[in-house]
């Protein structure tokens, strides 16, 4: 009998919470299928989301088709059905639990999602996760102290009820907005005539994607502007040292932002100032100090990364998993950037202590002074999971194995937590102030220094601190100097300077700005919303959206020195102006984390929040109905006739789309009538333009006819679309005309070649008495082309049963010296003919001329072998299996154009 059943989120925490199972009770393991038994207990494990929403024909057949008469769909009933890739997972889950356990502990992560993903496989068994049996187990770090410690202190499940709720309104309203939204918007590009294009739509997708189209816009329309700003190097006893004008707001020649345009008025600020003495009228030294940077969570380890080693968010989040996959680093999917208290206590010690003895960090952390308390030891600044740190268990041994980028990123987190244990980095700031007597007014400048007092935290970094960590040192150091010295003017600069656009997003910008959406809202309420929610996405999917969004062609990334930068696509802007504002907005988002927020701490309920998802997603539904589509926007051009009433139905309108067929014209622009939605009995106009470059079939005296082979269909003109050779040809075919069905009707000819004709055409085959005879000449390629034969009407080569009636009615154009017999009848059948062929075996005959009797049909059984190889070398006059030459061709097939 099983007394708990641990179930985890994946399998490497289930085999650590077993190995802790068995320190706690000195219970032996015992692997099983997907579990292991820790003495009366069962530890078992998915792979993430075991269970996922249904797919909506599951709701109802009819949402199988995207119509925008079904739409809003919310379900009343949620239904969740397992992942196809997760059989084995949830196999031996479900034997665990028929073992009905006393007691089954929670081993999610320690986030929303975590939480969601054991609940939810709980209730898909018909198990109260919130009920007295269950308890929850809440993990924050990978060593084995901390995985013994949680579980020792394993609380109800109950006590999380609300962060499920949390997640699972979370989930649904995701899945109702992206399913609505996306089929709504998807419906109304394809009404307009665009085809292929892909139409995504989501919370975070979508404002996403308008980040990096704004920026891009703003890019492109950027334009510079050329301003002066006059400055003069002024000599003081102690050194030299430059200074910027600070122009009077009564300057002539501003713009609106403040910049002096006009290149005379800063020429007579250097001509009046040259070769003259000022006096520092002011000097104000502040004494300013920075503290270490604080841990990292994943956005800022993402955006750090990026800058110093130029590693895409795929290759960090990689590193990050892979290090905490191995115990030397604390869980990677964290909002938070502040470290606990009880951390810096029980840990900290033994953290540095293993630092000593790396390489590259040993020193460092031999200076760390763990009697120092930075900002980043903040229990209440602490979410679900902690900054990101070593472990206790990032010995020497273990980190001597890293390499490649999990080296880097694990440095670059070590020497992170190391500079929490060092001083500030502490300088004097300096603010002077030089006044040059020109008249009526002294000309002014200014000039910004600093002097550094104590290096403090930033040895840990040494060299490898960025531009943005180190802004400080823009700043350059002045001279000791004290107020009412004198300063002479020795040279002086006019400029101009440009402005600059602003730069493109890249890996790490963007993750920056998912983070720091609100910066982009001008909203004073949503704005703090958005800040207090952290931004858009979460540490896990924000890497996820990026690639999405990458993966569906709507942004690129473009290479860019030894980085890269990420640019938006045609598609991805059309789509943007396309959707509605409240679509593209990060406003939904702050409502949204509001609400969850709310849910979370017990305020607001699911129902109340899927009511409103509902009301909202009805509006949007109604908004997209109207919605104009730019068609050309989304890379298709309309053709004469877009938007006329079809000529057919008189109901639809024609839409210009492109060619979804796989042959020659695939891509090419054509009229299609809109009134047609599949399913639906009231919409089947089928009238569709001809693709661009596909010619009108020209009328053929049969058209209209009744088929003369099948005697059901009627004769149609048509012309070819297939890929090949044959692309863009008339002919003329039965309607019902059916290569692939035995018995079908085959009536079928070329229009644009002379077909010749024969006093047999039309006559009853000989063999079969089926089919009928008809005339026609080879078009493909190879040494028959040409060639007029006669066949069977019914004839089919590929099938032993079928008729092979057959005959050339010209023959093969001779080519090469003639050869004794050629034309003759065969000597030895007395039926065929002695005909030339060619040897196409490979082999020193290959090429050779030989005759062979043309009284062979390919499975035949009365065949006739007779050959004759004048020139062949080594040969008998007859072979045994004159075959291996070069056997009379069977017939060509015709085929459906």
């Amino acid at each position: 009998m099983v007394r708990r059943l641990y179930i985890a989120e994946k399998p490497s925490l289930g085999r650590e919470i077993a190995k802790a199972v068995s320190a706690i009770t000195g219970a032996s393991q015992s692997n099983g299928q997907g579990l292991i038994k820790v003495g009366q207990d069962t530890v078992t494990w998915t792979r993430g989301h075991a269970f996922e929403n249904a797919k909506p024909e599951e709701y109802d057949p009819i949402l199988k088709s995207w119509r925008l008469d079904t739409l809003p769909f919310v379900p009343t009933e949620w239904k969740m059905s397992a992942r196809q890739d997760m059989s084995g997972e949830i196999k031996a889950i479900s034997q665990c639990l028929r073992e009905k356990p006393d007691e089954i502990v929670h081993v999610g992560d320690a986030e929303r999602e975590g939480q969601l993903i054991i609940d939810e496989i709980l209730m898909k068994y018909g198990i109260d996760p919130f009920g007295g049996s269950v308890k929850r187990v809440w993990i924050q770090s990978m060593t084995d102290t901390a995985i013994q410690k949680a579980v020792r202190e394993a609380f109800p499940n109950a006590e999380k009820r609300n962060l499920s709720h949390a997640a699972i309104a979370r989930q649904r309203a995701d899945w109702v907005h992206g399913l609505n939204a996306t089929r709504a918007f998807a419906i109304v590009v394809r009404q307009a005539g665009v085809d292929g294009v892909e139409v995504r739509v989501g919370r975070v997708q979508t404002p996403t994607l308008k980040l990096v189209v704004d920026r891009d816009r703003e890019i492109e329309n950027f334009k510079p502007v050329d301003h002066f700003i006059p400055a003069v190097i002024f000599h003081h006893e102690n050194g030299s040292f430059k200074a910027s004008w600070i122009m009077p707001e009564d300057t002539p020649g501003q713009n609106a932002d403040g910049q002096l345009l006009d290149k005379a008025v800063a020429q007579a600020v250097i001509d009046r100032v040259a070769g003259k003495t000022g006096t520092l009228s002011d000097l104000q030294k502040t004494p300013k100090n920075t503290s270490p940077p604080l841990a990292f969570s994943l956005g800022t380890l993402q955006k750090a990364c990026f800058r110093r080693f130029g590693m895409q968010l795929e290759a960090t989040d990689a590193a990050a998993q892979k290090l905490y996959d191995m115990k030397l680093a604390s869980y990677p999917r964290t909002e938070s950037e502040h470290l606990p208290t009880s951390l810096l206590a029980e840990e900290a010690p033994q953290i540095i202590a293993n630092l000593t003895k790396v390489d590259g960090l040993g020193e460092l952390a031999a200076q760390a002074d763990l009697k120092r308390r930075s900002p980043v030891w903040n229990d209440a600044k602490v979410t679900d999971h902690y900054g990101i740190v070593p472990t206790m268990e990032a010995t020497a041994s273990k980190i001597a194995s890293l390499s490649g980028d999990e080296k880097r990123v694990f440095m670059l987190i070590a020497k992170t937590f190391i500079a929490q244990f060092y001083p500030d980095y502490r300088y004097e700031s300096t603010a002077a102030t030089v006044s040059v007597p020109t008249g009526e007014r002294a000309d002014r400048f200014k000039a910004n220094g600093k002097r550094v007092v104590d290096v403090g935290w930033k040895k840990v970094f040494g060299a490898e601190l960025d531009e943005e960590d180190d802004k400080e040192e823009d700043e350059g150091t002045l001279p000791a100097m004290a107020k009412g010295d004198p300063v002479d003017v020795k040279a002086m600069e006019l400029g101009p300077k440009r402005t600059k656009p602003p730069a493109h997003f890249d890996d790490a910008s963007l993750i920056d700005a998912m983070m720091a959406i609100h910066r982009f809202v001008s909203n004073a309420q949503i704005k703090q919303q958005l800040k207090e929610s952290s931004g858009i996405g979460t540490p896990a999917t924000r890497k996820a959206i990026v690639t999405k969004l990458i993966d569906v062609g709507h942004i690129v990334r473009k290479p860019k020195g030894k980085k890269s930068i990420i640019i938006s696509t045609t598609l991805g802007r059309a789509l943007i102006d396309l959707l509605p504002k409240k679509v593209s907005s990060p406003d939904m988002t702050a409502f949204w984390e509001t609400y969850l927020e709310k849910i979370k701490d017990g305020e607001f309920t699911l129902d109340r929040f899927m009511a409103e998802q509902e009301r909202a997603i009805r509006i949007l539904i109604d908004e997209a109905k109207t919605q104009p589509v730019n068609v050309a926007a989304l890379g298709v051009k309309p053709l004469p006739g877009h938007g006329d009433t079809c000529p057919e139905c008189q109901k639809g309108t024609l839409r210009t789309r492109t060619w979804p067929f796989d042959d020659a014209f695939k891509g090419k622009r054509f009229l299609r009538c809109d009134n047609f939605v599949k399913d639906d009995p009231n919409a089947q106009c089928k009238y569709r333009g001809r693709p661009e470059g596909l010619k009108e079939a020209p009328k053929h005296p049969d058209e209209g006819k009744t088929c003369t082979e099948c005697g059901k269909g009627t004769m149609t003109s048509r012309v070819s679309t297939k890929k090949g050779p044959n692309a863009g040809r008339p002919f003329i075919s039965c309607s019902a005309i059916d290569f692939k069905t035995e018995g079908g009707c085959r009536n079928f000819s070329w229009t644009d070649v002379e077909k010749p004709s024969s006093p047999d055409d039309g006559k009853p085959c000989p063999d079969c008495g089926k089919g009928q005879l008809q005339s026609g000449i080879v078009q493909k390629d190879g040494p028959n082309k040409g060639r007029s034969y006669i066949r069977c009407s019914a004839a089919d080569f590929t099938k032993d049963d079928a008729c092979k009636h057959f005959a050339w009615t010209s023959e093969q154009k001779i080519k090469g010296r003639p050869i004794a017999g050629e034309g003759q009848p065969c000597p030895k059948c007395g039926k065929g003919k002695m005909m030339r062929r060619t040897i196409t075996k490979d082999g020193p005959n290959k090429g050779k001329a030989f005759l062979a009797c043309n009284n062979w049909t390919r499975g035949a059984s009365d065949n006739c072998d007779h050959a004759i190889f004048p020139d062949r070398k080594d040969a008998p006059a007859k072979p045994n299996n004159p075959s291996k030459g070069k056997a009379p061709p069977p017939p060509p097939q015709r085929r459906r154009a």
